[in-house]
């Protein structure tokens, strides 16, 4: 198959929160005059730590940005002598109780005060989640930790009753029961028609648990104002510092349980892989640099050229040589620095493809000396191209084996969200890789990338929560079908 040379990939961004323009030009958030759905979701991550609130408009379905702050996790400050320390992230940055919470505390001022969001009367909802997996002094410490982001979302302003679900749809917002269907369906756990996957680490909780969840949520979600019907049977990857991501299933028209179950899932190095490579070329730090320092925000766009020359072929090979992208094996407890009990996926029936360098990124070095090598010898052009071409290879590495596992049925799609998937050219190699392999008749419409998954994700199970959904365009039940919500209340017993 040939793609044309018009055929670009889906790739949704943010959008902006329109505006409503008065009178000698005064304009007002369209959110302060209309029915909007606004959640605010802060993530602690590895590398780059967002806050970000968005703003989703009842009557259409679309997902809007108000405002969003990042922060890199390593100016977070140190801990104080007598502070009680959880552990380290991936870079080996410390990190005390009192720090997070400090940390987590001021993003949020700042984002809350950019927009003028009144916390009280305009926020709906506040999800905190955080892709840290590292070395923690105790298992108990992963929990308090999760308690510490949640206390600085407190110490923020922002208040409890944001945090926690509603019970019945009379404890909604007056603005809000008008689009809820709380009172005929229930919420049961699942987020955009799937049930969830998490739990598969076993006794030893990890924190990234429920961002592969949220992130296939917010997929299905930036997926509404493309041509991709990006609902069940559907893969996503997530390639964020730590890789997460979910495969599921296609739920028969019979079946009694319209929900999806997850039948796969995707852990082990995502973004750390072009970190490693970016420390080696020593312009950045070589503990705590990162690839969002080395690139920047910059995406370049436009026609690409396929030739690949024979120095950045036989980079990328070396590279790929050092990467496993396998089922993960069960003897491992840790893959790709990520805790996992594989014994639990079985017992599930989800099969666990993992990304790792090395054994638990053993190979961290050799990985860092190739990335010095390019740098200095190929220069900044190659060093980049080379990075594209491995982040999408190991992306197309982790599909054939999907596919080959079973996972990939025909009527399926496959969705990319993550700061080491969505710059440079990635996409365009991405979409390249599945038009040659012939998955699908007409990959075009079956492959999308989505900006801010995460917090897309984390609105969207805030929505589920409160049975906030939009019927006229479903988010759950599978592509090419309808609505479930009837299937659903009889499910439910409605």
């Amino acid at each position: 198959m040939v793609l044309k040379k018009t055929k670009k990939p889906h790739i949704v961004h943010d959008l902006p929160i329109p505006m409503i323009v008065r009178g000698g030009g005064m304009s007002v958030p369209e959110y302060k005059e209309k029915p909007y759905h606004i959640v605010l979701s802060v993530d602690v991550a590895n590398t780059v730590s967002d806050c970000i609130i968005t703003g989703t408009n009842f009557e259409t379905g679309v997902m809007y940005l108000i405002n969003r702050n990042s922060q890199l996790m390593k100016d977070i400050r140190k801990p104080k002598p007598g502070e009680e320390i959880f552990g380290k992230t991936l870079d080996g940055i410390v990190i005390s109780k009192a720090a997070i919470e400090e940390f987590v505390r001021d993003i949020i001022k700042k984002t809350v005060s950019e927009c003028k969001l009144d916390l009280e009367k305009e926020l709906d909802f506040v999800v905190h989640t955080t892709g840290i997996v590292s070395e923690w002094e105790s298992t108990g410490h992963i929990n308090n930790y999760l308690g510490s982001i949640a206390k600085g979302c407190m110490d923020a302003g922002i208040p409890m009753s944001k945090m926690r679900p509603v019970m019945s749809k009379k404890s909604l917002p007056a603005d809000d029961r008008e689009y809820s269907l709380l009172d005929k369906v229930t919420y049961s756990g699942s987020i955009a028609g799937v049930i969830p996957a998490t739990g598969l680490s076993g006794e030893q909780s990890i924190a990234n648990d429920m961002e592969g969840d949220l992130s296939l949520a917010g997929i299905k979600q930036g997926a509404i104002n493309t041509p991709v019907d990006f609902r069940n049977p559907c893969l996503s990857i997530d390639f964020g510092t730590i890789l997460d991501g979910r495969i599921t299933e296609y739920v028969p028209k019979d079946r009694e349980n319209p929900y999806a179950r997850t039948v796969g899932c995707f852990i082990g190095l995502g973004g750390a892989i072009v970190d490693t490579l970016v420390k080696g070329t020593g312009k950045v730090d070589k503990q705590f640099g990162s690839a969002h320092e080395f690139f920047g925000d910059e995406r370049v766009t436009g026609l690409f050229s396929k030739k690949e020359s024979s120095v950045c072929k036989d980079y990328t090979q070396k590279i790929n040589e050092l990467i496993d992208v396998e089922i993960v094996p069960h003897h491992r407890k840790r893959y790709g620095q990520v805790p996992i009990d594989p014994a639990i996926a079985e017992n599930e029936k989800i099969k666990i493809i993992g990304v790792d360098c090395g054994e638990d990124f053993s190979s961290y070095h050799d990985l860092q000396d190739i990335g010095r090598e390019i740098y200095e010898k190929q220069g900044m052009k190659t060093f980049t191209d080379v990075v594209d071409r491995v982040c999408a290879q190991v992306s197309l590495r982790m599909i054939d084996l999907a596919k080959s596992e079973g996972l990939l049925p025909e009527n399926s799609a496959i969705g990319f969200s993550g700061r080491a998937i969505m710059s440079g050219r990635k996409p365009d190699y991405v979409l390249e890789g599945i038009v040659e392999r012939n998955i699908y008749p007409d990959p075009y419409d079956r492959v999308l990338f989505v900006s801010s998954a995460l917090p897309r994700g984390a609105a969207l199970m805030a929505r589920c929560m409160g049975s906030l959904g939009t019927p006229k365009r479903p988010i759950g039940g599978c592509r090419g079908e309808g609505c479930i919500l009837g299937r659903r209340k009889k499910y439910h017993g409605s």
